[in-house]
């Protein structure tokens, strides 16, 4: 039987460039970069040509790109940093009272939990602006919401459900008016539009390479110079004294191999993908009718896809009253054909259960835990696409 993985959007597989690319720092080039000697020199040589490389590849200088252990630990690291820096008092002994926070509901749980810990914990005032049926957020209501004591302002560029875009320009130019930080997760976005920080505007911005073909345990985060954050991860003096920890060299490595392919690729791969999720709505709408529902963005919504969705996302969900079976026996009975896709976010972990973002832009709890994520990736070809449609519409009929 062969397999089709439909779920690049959890994570990608490792591209054999990349992993070529990480070989010799798992084997003979083994130095820890904070050592002195050659074998520390080669390894700290390495981090900084990637820390290059990937600020060239998001418009940023390299000394604003900092290496983590990936998307959720940026999050933590930005949204916790910053906020930190509100508690206590100031030089002259004055509490400090901006406490102030506003996010979107549609945001992924590393950036929810976090903000539900630190008002929990801290006492920090928290408000998520609702969207509209596509996902996005209403400027008009963002700039409503800002007040005297908003410090900090979360939304994420691209939706990891659905795969809207939001217009983080804009939302930066509201933030900056009122000297308010601006974060954005851009994980699920890296890769797939073009991103360059100076032009987004924003103040910190989280990547993660296991979304472009490159391993698990390394992301970086985007701290714009300047910019005032408590430091996350205490120990040693690593990444300028901002995040203590041995670098994970071997994984950086592939990290900067997999821009270095982006630069090469990134036009094809959309392409592609622009072609397969076009080709899979088309196919869905001929095959199934209404007894589906589009989620994501229709395709044709602009001229330019880039601003207003992900090109390798569709998300779908059913009619009860038009379908035969309940939604987690489609998504078994697909493992069980060797179709691999996944009814939202990988980080709820194993669990079926509603869609907080499908429930946020309106669906009932019925609805939103009927959705099917499908999420192409550079292996995959337009008979991928028509095979999943073909087991679905038996698994359904």
């Amino acid at each position: 039987m062969k397999k089709i993985y439909l779920d690049n959007a959890a994570t990608t597989p490792l591209d054999s460039r990349v992993l070529e690319a990480m070989l010799p720092w798992l084997g003979e080039n083994f130095g820890n970069a904070s050592s002195v000697h050659s074998y520390g020199r080669d390894a700290k040589v390495l981090l900084e040509d990637a820390r290059d490389t990937l600020a060239a590849f998001v418009g940023a200088l390299p000394s604003e790109i900092y290496f983590t252990s990936g998307g959720t630990e940026s999050n933590n690291f930005a949204l916790k940093g910053i906020s930190f820096n509100r508690l206590g008092f100031t030089p002259d002994g004055e509490e400090l009272r901006k406490y102030h926070i506003i996010s979107s509901a549609i945001e992924h749980s590393a950036v929810i939990d976090s903000l539900e810990y630190l008002k929990n914990r801290f006492g920090f005032e928290l408000i998520y602006l609702q969207t509209d049926k596509s996902g996005r957020i209403n400027l008009n209501e963002l700039e409503e919401k800002i007040n005297d004591d908003t410090f900090l302002v979360t939304v994420m560029h691209s939706n990891n459900e659905l795969g809207v875009i939001n217009d983080i320009r804009s939302i930066s130019k509201i933030t900056g008016g009122r000297k308010v930080h601006l974060h954005t997760d851009t994980v699920q976005s890296l890769g797939k539009v073009r991103l360059n920080m100076k032009e987004l505007g924003c103040d910190t911005a989280t990547f993660s390479a296991h979304k472009i073909y490159a391993p698990k345990g390394i992301g970086a985060l985007y701290i714009k110079k300047g910019t005032n954050i408590d430091k996350y991860i205490h120990g040693g003096k690593q990444e300028r004294d901002r995040r203590g920890g041995t670098e994970n060299i071997a994984a950086i490595a592939g990290f900067k191999k997999a821009i270095e392919i982006l630069k090469q690729e990134m036009q094809s791969d959309i392409e592609k993908y622009n072609k397969m999720r076009s080709k899979l709505t088309s196919l869905l709408n001929e095959t199934l009718g209404d007894s589906v529902i589009i989620n994501s963005p229709p395709g044709n919504e602009t001229v330019n896809p880039d601003d207003t969705y992900l090109p390798n996302m569709l998300n779908i969900s059913f009619r009860p009253e038009k379908i035969k079976r309940d939604p987690e026996t489609i998504l078994i009975k697909l493992d069980l054909s060797g179709i691999a896709v996944s009814s939202g976010s990988a980080c709820t972990s194993g669990m079926i259960q509603p869609s907080h973002v499908l429930k946020a832009i309106g669906y009932d709890d019925k609805s939103a835990k009927s959705s099917l994520r499908i999420s192409f990736g550079r292996f995959n070809t337009e008979s991928d696409v028509e095979e999943f449609v073909r087991v679905l519409k038996e698994l359904i009929n």
